[in-house]
């Protein structure tokens, strides 16, 4: 079989259309329908149920999708092994701001670069609503994007949300809570105001910073409170884990996704290094 139809296949699975896979591809449309149908009649199976606005797995297709990520990661891996040159250029990643990942996540790029010579990494921190613009954007090959209320990537791992505060934070006398977070399209920031907004608390967000430390030195100082992640917690704050002072939170998830093109064999080997340096953090 010809792993390029299962490539091919693969990328109108997850774009489900045509004419993204295409792009993605950087081939044409009509390859791309081309190739589905060599598959088809290689396999004796109908794949998609086709529209004039899209197209969706039949069960035959989604059966199929475990079975051709499968033999694409041994076919990538054999050729790593056997082809290292291959393994060349640049990849650029998005990583979150999240404190607790940086030592894995630098020592996961420390020992690819040095399995992978050929390879340089550049890594960019900051906001999921950012990196998911970039990948659009194709600014970033690959990102590790953290969502509020699950994902459509890989996910590597799940994580609470929680409420931190200043070790002598009480419930404001007024009632209105203050809240201090990173400046932009913070999802921690939404998932804080939408759980008080559903409890009916009053709030303001009357602190911002560019940074996760400038919130914690806010939150550090009692002028305020914000949320983190649960492995985010650092000196100097506590979790308030009462319910009915301040409500719960999301789960947070991390997960991979690629740009909106093709991964190079580098990309989606880089993103094994992660995958498996993060899995046990």
């Amino acid at each position: 079989m010809d792993t390029t139809l299962l490539r091919c296949f693969l990328t109108v699975s997850d774009t489900r259309s045509f004419s993204a896979a295409a792009t993605r591809l950087n081939i044409t449309q009509s390859t791309v329908s081309h190739q589905i149908a060599r598959l088809e009649q290689h396999l004796g199976k109908q794949l998609f149920e086709r529209t004039t606005r899209n197209c969706k797995l039949t069960a035959d297709g989604r059966a199929l999708v475990s079975h051709a990520a499968k033999v694409l990661q041994s076919v990538d891996e054999m050729e790593q092994d056997f082809k290292p040159k291959l393994l060349s250029g640049t990849v650029v990643i998005g990583v979150p701001d999240d404190y607790h990942l940086f030592v894995p996540i630098t020592e996961a790029m420390r020992s690819f670069m040095a399995d992978k010579p050929g390879v340089a990494v550049e890594m960019h921190a900051g906001l999921g609503i950012n990196h998911l613009r970039d990948l659009r954007e194709r600014n970033l090959d690959l990102a590790l994007v953290r969502e509020v209320g699950g994902s459509s990537g890989d996910v590597l791992r799940t994580e609470r949300l929680v409420w931190i505060a200043g070790q002598n934070w009480a419930p404001p006398a007024d009632g209105v809570i203050l809240l201090a977070a990173v400046n932009g399209g913070c999802a921690y920031r939404k998932a804080a105001t939408t759980a008080l907004d559903d409890q009916g608390i009053p709030w303001k967000c009357t602190y911002s910073c560019t940074s996760l430390e400038g919130v914690l030195a806010v939150v550090r100082a009692g002028l305020a409170i914000s949320v983190v992640t649960d492995g985010d917690g650092a000196d100097g704050v506590r979790i308030v884990d009462n319910h009915s002072v301040l409500p719960p939170l999301p789960l947070t998830t991390l997960s991979i996704k690629y740009s909106h093109k093709e991964p190079s064999l580098a990309s989606k080997a880089l993103a094994r290094t992660m995958a498996n340096a993060l899995a046990n953090v």
